[in-house]
């Protein structure tokens, strides 16, 4: 598993994602308590803010004074010319190459004319960096993504610094908690470190900051346009953007001077200072999944992405999948297959859950020896395209090397397992990680549970735009068999709509995982999907 440190509080490059620095880490139990506050709702949640002290927003989320940080945080850069010869470069190969266009709507004409003008009128090193982020960030790919090495990687995110972290699946250490929206678009705290400074807890309710939602603020953000520090990848749907925005809150505590709070323990709202969080570190990840008691959590930062174990108390297999990495020292294949065999033929199993609710995808070749024993027939459901004529958008042909074959999944008449299979997974679960969610849902007795997946079903290579640039670009789009239908920028089926809530945190429960328990447990167990195709 190849890992290069970028930044000290900053990104690593694992396999070809950017990701945040963290190492995985339990954080606090989560307190057992008889019965919390009542829940308050959307409207208690949000009317907080006509009961606070709002005298010093407007000036926080003004748009001239963020472009006055940014034009001075990082100096003027290159000459004019040199910025409009890599905008060219950047913008050509997304409008001649790039291989998702399908389902999505974006005019890059219209990006072009705007942004060239800026450009050619003068721009600041920062200025610059942001518009490359924002170019990328409109094609909503999870492989397409534009980062200045110097001001999206290299700066840390001190108090008054103009950058805008975007997604914390896999790094929260910058906040020390990790958060997972609520239906009211409120932030859930269900991993916290000890001593926390600003003292938060499991159950704890991020609001926003300075007396605004942040479903308010994190909007302001983007219409400000400040530079993105991306911590590993955004969403590739509207539904996995949203969720990806949202659950990056605590991570920009250092934009605002207040935090607004609602505590489990009294259902107060409360306001504290941001500054106390200031020289944050701490062991954290962000990933939206508690522990399952039996079972051990894996840790990507030792290499150790597949973990399995029988769920304490039943008959259950469980299976963490975090990486399909291709990495041969990695060992994912021969884990997975590992897993199954074990929870197969060494354990009397009544079912299973393989929970990929944050995956950072890989090949779809490593969960091949696996599915020989999940499988009793092969399926051959999905093939790649990729972009043809550089004049159409719209134009694409079969890729070069992957084809069906290559990804059929490899059915043993020898075994089969019977039994339910619960698949969970949410808008953590990318790559790979969606294309997994739609072929172990073609197994019969397969039901898939959370929250849709990202959507990034694309392949991706990387254009050089030269040494201070990284640029990854999607090449094209996999698409189902049958009906030939492509599924970029749209989400693995959902059976199950389901995620964590304040009360099963609170209490030490996945709410997910116990969906799943209950389905596999149900007396007369209910038969899967059933579908033949996704």
């Amino acid at each position: 598993m190849r890992i290069e440190f970028r930044w000290g509080v900053g990104a690593v490059v694992f396999g070809t994602f950017l990701v945040g620095v963290t190492v995985s880490g339990q954080g606090l139990t989560p307190d057992s308590r008889a019965k919390g506050p009542p829940q308050l709702s959307t409207t208690e949640r949000r009317s907080y803010i006509d009961h606070t002290e709002t005298d010093q927003t407007p000036n926080k989320i003004d748009p001239d004074r963020w472009a006055d940080l940014v034009d001075a945080a990082w100096g003027q850069g290159p000459p004019t010319i040199e910025k409009l010869q890599v905008f060219d470069e950047a913008w050509t190969e997304l409008d001649e190459r790039y291989g998702a266009f399908m389902n999505l709507e974006v005019d890059l004409a219209v990006l072009r004319d705007r942004y060239r003008l800026e450009i050619l009128n003068g721009v600041s090193q920062g200025r610059f960096a942001a518009i490359l982020n924002y170019l990328s960030f409109a094609m909503k790919d999870a492989h397409t993504a534009i980062m200045h090495r110097e001001v999206n990687w290299n700066t840390e995110p001190r108090p008054g610094v103009p950058l805008f972290i975007v997604s914390a699946w896999l790094g929260t250490w910058h906040f020390g908690a990790s958060l997972t929206p609520l239906p009211d678009d409120t932030l859930l705290v269900i991993r916290v470190l000890p001593d926390h400074p600003l003292g938060l807890e499991v159950g704890d309710i991020v609001l926003g900051y300075e007396g605004v939602p942040w479903n308010e603020l994190y909007r302001l953000l983007l219409e400000a346009e400040l530079p993105i520090g991306l911590t590993w990848v955004w969403g590739s749907t509207d539904e996995a953007m949203e969720h990806c925005l949202l659950m990056s809150a605590g991570l920009n505590w250092h934009l605002f001077e207040t935090i607004d709070i609602v505590k489990y323990t009294t259902g107060e709202t409360i306001h504290l200072p941001t500054a106390p969080l200031e020289g944050q570190f701490g062991e954290i990840i962000g990933n939206e999944q508690l522990p399952v008691p039996g079972v051990p959590m894996y840790d990507l930062f030792v290499g150790d992405a597949i973990t399995w174990g029988i769920v304490e108390g039943t008959n259950i297999g469980f299976i963490y999948v975090a990486s399909w990495s291709w990495e041969p020292e990695d060992r994912i294949s021969e884990q997975f297959a590992e897993a199954i065999y074990s929870l197969m033929f060494e354990h009397e199993t009544n079912g299973l859950i393989i929970d990929m609710r944050l995956n950072t995808g890989g090949s779809m070749l490593e969960a091949h020896q696996g599915y020989s024993l999940l499988f009793d027939t092969s399926i051959a459901a999905v093939s790649f395209d990729v972009r043809g004529d550089p004049s159409d958008h719209l134009d694409m042909v079969p890729h070069p090397t992957y084809d069906a074959e290559l990804f059929t999944i490899p059915g043993n008449p020898g075994s089969y397992y019977d039994k339910p299979i619960a698949v969970l997974v949410g808008p953590g679960t990318v790559s790979n990680g969606d294309w997994e969610t739609v072929r172990l849902g073609l197994h019969p007795k397969a039901r898939v549970f959370g929250k849709p997946t990202n959507g990034a079903f694309t392949p991706s290579d990387f254009p050089d735009l030269g040494g201070d640039w990284y640029f990854t670009k999607a090449t094209g789009s996999g698409y189902l068999i049958e009906g030939h239908r492509y599924l970029a920028h749209t989400s693995a089926p959902i059976d199950e709509e389901v995620w964590l809530t304040q009360e099963d945190v609170v209490q030490g429960r996945d709410t997910v995982v116990e969906a799943a328990i209950a389905w596999i447990e149900w007396p007369a167990p209910r038969q899967g999907s059933g579908r033949s195709s996704p």
